[in-house]
């Protein structure tokens, strides 16, 4: 198995994650009857879809993802601006939520492209598919399904950054007899041998108060999720992965903080976060959800969990 993987999306990083002999996650029981090699394919598919881009091609992305998700559900979470390819997906964990969702961990290798300056060139503006009149079918030149990877070669106006690994979480559930997306896959740290506890849905309150006063807390645990700086801001035994340096941190966009829930230690809380990645300068940026739980100690806030927002299954 080769080397692969954030951020996705996310100047310029200088840090390249490389991995050598990843393994591929042990056989687990079939979630509602679906295999996990159709499970596998749908994630890789789609971890290679939506961290590839072209800010001249966004129609073709927005068609590509559609197909790939739950219907009339919004899960494009890239800004339309600058240029990325991936490739060389590998699944490295599975884990059940419920009886026909999953969220699948994949590993990518990216290449960001950023506007080539120093040629003086620009990119050529967005290009629209040529229409296709009643009657005709696709040419023949562009035969199968459609990707949205870029053509695997450096266009005028553009310059690439170095490959780097990225880990995406893609949650999936089952529609209809398909396998589909039901939220924006999101960044992630690499799992390695240990898979984080997941943080769990639960119908709560907003409570304006604490989200306030914790809002600087959410901000400083996502800029060392960025860096891998976690010791300061991680609850004690939390198992929390970092992206390494793979994506820098650009805003935390929101923070949401809920009421306890009835019966919960009063240390314990939970709250829904958006944050915006850059993986390599000028070459496009990503908001993905997540969901997270605080653990108070000595008067402070720590990250006791973080996870991938799922959405709603149908």
């Amino acid at each position: 198995m080769g080397a692969v993987t954030v951020l996705t999306v996310l100047g310029a990083v200088d840090v390249t994650v490389t991995a050598v002999g990843f393994i591929r996650p042990p056989p687990s029981p079939p979630a509602a009857g679906i295999p996990d090699e159709v499970l596998d394919g749908v994630a890789e598919g789609v971890a290679v879809d939506y961290l590839s881009w072209d800010t001249r091609e966004r129609e073709r992305r927005e068609q590509v993802l559609r197909r790939w998700a739950l219907p009339d559900r919004e899960v494009d979470g890239w800004d339309g601006q600058g240029r990325q390819s991936a490739d060389s997906p590998a699944v490295l964990a599975r884990e059940r939520r419920g009886v026909d969702q999953v969220v699948l961990t994949v590993r990518v290798r990216v290449v960001p492209y950023a506007p080539d300056e120093q040629t003086g060139s620009q990119p050529p503006p967005p290009t629209q598919p040529p229409a296709e009149e009643p009657g005709t079918s696709s040419p023949v030149t562009d035969p199968g399904v459609a990707a949205a990877q870029p053509a695997p070669t450096d266009p005028p106006g553009w310059r690439a950054h170095p490959a780097r690994w990225l880990v995406l979480a893609v949650p999936l559930a089952r529609h209809d007899g398909r396998v589909l997306l039901t939220a924006p896959p999101a960044l992630v740290g690499d799992p390695g041998t240990t898979l984080p506890e997941p943080v769990p849905a639960v119908e709560a309150v907003s409570d304006d108060r604490f989200t306030r006063e914790t809002r600087q807390a959410v901000q400083s645990f996502f800029e060392a999720l960025a860096t891998g700086e976690l010791d300061f801001v991680r609850a004690p035994r939390a198992r929390i992965a970092s992206l390494h340096n793979a994506a820098v941190l650009v805003e935390l966009r929101q923070w949401r903080g809920m009421q306890a829930q009835p019966g919960a230690p009063a240390e314990q809380r939970t709250g829904v976060a958006s944050a915006v990645w850059r993986v390599a300068e000028n070459a496009g940026q990503l908001t993905c959800a997540y969901r997270l739980n605080l653990h108070r100690q000595d008067d402070r806030w720590l990250l006791a969990g973080i996870d991938t927002d799922t959405g709603k299954a149908p």
